[in-house]
């Protein structure tokens, strides 16, 4: 019998995989999209955000589109984390705290995401161990066909309040909130900096 669950198992995982999508080998989408024109991939170990304890590393393609004169550009940075794990509440925490852009949860092409006003827009979100942030040009909006292929690619954890969906692999607390609560386990004498 659990030659059969063992086969059935396998099966079902083929079937996953078959039907979504795969990633790109280098993360990003290195292909023209509606209308923009894929320039260049960068590899960069400097992200965005950082988080104490889950290494990541980031993936980034830039796009453009000429119009009559001028030069439309767009952007995707992708970061892949060690760990899922926190990662959405790691993501509300940074997007609360943000001075320079005003911050909201949004719906696009059916899935939350963090949209940010500002000079440039930018729309990211949450999937799995990935952090997706999408750019477009100063004064305009994130171009739909990135938005859509994007999405595609890394379905969002998110709920419409920014944390992570229930049972999401990104669900769980930030670092900073872990770091309280088993501050929170040692008595007050044991504390670091406790006067002795």
């Amino acid at each position: 019998m659990p030659a059969i669950m063992l086969r059935l198992a396998l099966l079902g995982s083929l079937l996953f995989a078959a039907c979504s999508p795969a990633l790109p080998a280098r993360y990003v989408v290195e292909k023209d999209l509606d209308g923009f024109a894929y320039r260049r991939y960068q590899h960069v170990l400097d992200v965005e955000l950082p988080v104490e304890g889950n290494p990541a590393e980031g993936h980034t393609a830039t796009y453009f589109r000429r119009g009559e004169g001028s030069v439309v550009l767009a952007t995707a940075f992708v970061t892949v984390y060690a760990e899922a794990r926190g990662l959405a509440a790691e993501l509300r925490e940074r997007m609360e705290d943000l001075a320079t852009y005003d911050a909201a949860v949004a719906e696009r092409e059916g899935e939350n995401v963090w949209v940010l006003d500002g000079d440039e827009p930018w729309v990211l979100w949450v999937s799995g161990r990935h952090v997706v942030k999408l750019g477009g040009p100063a004064g305009g909006e994130v171009p739909e066909a990135l938005l859509e292929t994007y999405l595609d690619l890394y379905p969002s954890d998110l709920a419409d309040n920014g944390s992570a969906e229930e049972g999401a692999p990104s669900a769980g607390p930030s670092r900073a909130v872990t770091e309280e609560s088993e501050d929170l386990d040692v008595p007050t004498s044991l504390r670091e900096g406790a006067v002795r």
